[in-house]
């Protein structure tokens, strides 16, 4: 592995290399789960979410950092908002595109993880619970 990554590094690539795979994953997850989550949802781009649906995305944000902290990851709600108020505002996910043309939500693989891991820890996520029900009903309109 040792050399595979001095490669990449040779090559220009910033490499890290992670020994827990699931705290790895919760990184990403952690940031976005929220961001599909909340931009499909209101039909808006990251910019209007974190403007107009704040205190929203604070308590998502807040219930989806324990459950990543309780997988292992050492994630906080005031790291991730931080990213979130610096990724461009006109960012939207590619949730929000499936929704906008019809095409079938990833809404398991991303939403569907975070309320599993919720309910494995005994982790309270109501505002994730409630945002991922309705994106399935909206899909379930839509289809």
């Amino acid at each position: 592995m040792d050399d595979f990554v001095a490669l990449l590094r040779q090559a220009g690539l910033g490499v890290t290399v992670r020994e827990d795979e699931s705290a790895m994953l919760w990184d990403k997850l952690a940031f976005l789960a929220p961001f599909a989550l909340l931009t499909t949802r209101h039909q808006a781009d990251v910019g209007a979410v974190r403007d107009r649906h704040r205190p929203e995305l604070l308590t998502v944000l807040d219930e989806i950092a324990a459950v990543a902290r309780a997988a292992g990851a050492s994630v906080t709600a005031e790291g991730l908002l931080s990213f979130f108020d610096r990724v461009p505002g006109t960012m939207r996910s590619s949730m929000q595109r499936d929704a906008e043309v019809g095409r079938p939500l990833e809404l398991d693989a991303i939403g569907g993880a975070v309320l599993r891991a919720g309910a494995a820890h005994g982790i309270a996520i109501p505002a994730t619970v409630r945002l991922v029900a309705e994106l399935a009903q909206s899909a379930k309109r839509v289809a």
